[in-house]
């Protein structure tokens, strides 16, 4: 039976690592941009697609303990290790996974993407060496199935994740029958999603968005009609909405952030936000808030009445400090 809302399907049971996203709890790694594939429909941006740059969540990082420090602040229990393709740094790639484990010990659940271009059973061993709990296989091409059937043999959660692409459902069903046949544990369809740098090449083939603010029309249905399908297969099939990922799995990370990092001054909001107030005072404010600048303070919005002009600002919790909205108040008035 299909279980979830219209923005999620699933039948059957979810793999750990979608269980773990959520619920909010995965640290985002994005361990390099690089990839020797160049998929016409890739939604990752021109700042990180080929370059050999490193992010958590949405920090762009320097070094692998920079990933420890972020799995701190939001208490993460598990990482999702993305790219490009992870595999082309598979020694930094190891080193992280080696050093989750160790800092927070082997249930730390860590999954991995890749679309097996570069897989091999060296690769393999060394991932499952490590600790490796999933790898999810993006096959852009069928003979990448080959990896695929090699990560078979070894002791981590194997799965299939691919894209909803309206005009390739003929080979969206040959991959499913084959993930079928060889037995691999879970098949998840994403929603094709329209992106700042795939909007061109997605555009020219008549593709527009239908679905909150990314999502392709015909991807949803398409990836729908695949799951009722083969429903009574044995096999954990499940389709992820690109409404679902920004309003549920970013959300309910944000949301996390905020429990376990938010300042004293910083007031969490339900959608995932920090609320603060910036005023301006000569006064020693440190028993309310933080100084920012000279004569400048970052207090809760609660103390807000006690000042003349007050400035409070929306902003997203996690490094970046995305700013949403900015207002001023003239609280005397």
């Amino acid at each position: 039976m299909l279980r979830g809302n219209p923005d999620i399907g699933v039948y059957n049971a979810l793999p750990r690592g979608c269980e773990l996203c959520r619920l909010g709890g995965k640290l985002v790694v994005y361990i390099t941009g690089e990839c020797g594939d160049n998929c016409y429909y890739c939604p990752v941006s021109t700042e990180r697609f080929g370059k050999d740059v490193m992010y958590a969540n949405e920090a762009e990082v320097k070094s692998l303990y920079d990933f420890i420090y972020e799995a701190y602040r939001m208490n993460a229990a598990g990482a999702g290790i993305t790219g490009g393709d992870p595999i082309l740094a598979i020694g930094r790639l190891t080193k992280l996974i080696r050093l989750f484990k160790d800092e927070f010990s082997s249930d730390f659940h860590v999954h991995l993407y890749t679309s097996g271009r570069y897989v091999t059973n060296d690769v393999l061993r060394e991932l499952e060496r490590v600790g490796l709990d999933e790898i999810r296989f993006h096959p852009v091409k069928e003979d990448y199935l080959k990896a695929v059937e090699k990560a078979l043999k070894f002791r981590f959660d194997v799965g299939i994740e691919v894209p909803s692409i309206p005009h390739e459902k003929e080979f969206l069903e040959r991959i499913v029958e084959w993930g079928v046949k060889k037995g691999v544990k879970f098949i998840n369809i994403n929603e094709l999603e329209l992106t700042e740098r795939n909007y061109q090449s997605l555009n020219v083939q008549g593709y527009r968005v239908s679905h909150g603010l990314t999502g392709v029309k015909g991807s949803a249905e398409l990836a729908l009609s695949l799951l009722r399908k083969y429903e009574s297969k044995n096999v954990a099939l499940h389709y992820c909405s690109s409404v679902y990922k920004d309003v549920v799995e970013t959300r309910t990370r944000f949301l996390r952030i905020i429990k376990y990092s938010a300042k004293p001054y910083e007031n969490g909001t339900p959608e995932g936000t920090i609320v603060r107030a910036i005023v301006k005072s000569n006064s020693d404010l440190s028993d309310i808030g933080e100084k920012i600048g000279e004569g400048m303070w970052s207090i809760s919005p609660d103390f807000s009445s006690h000042f003349s002009e007050v400035v409070l600002v929306e902003e997203h919790p996690d490094q970046r400090r995305l700013r949403i909205t900015e207002k001023l108040i003239n609280s005397k008035t």
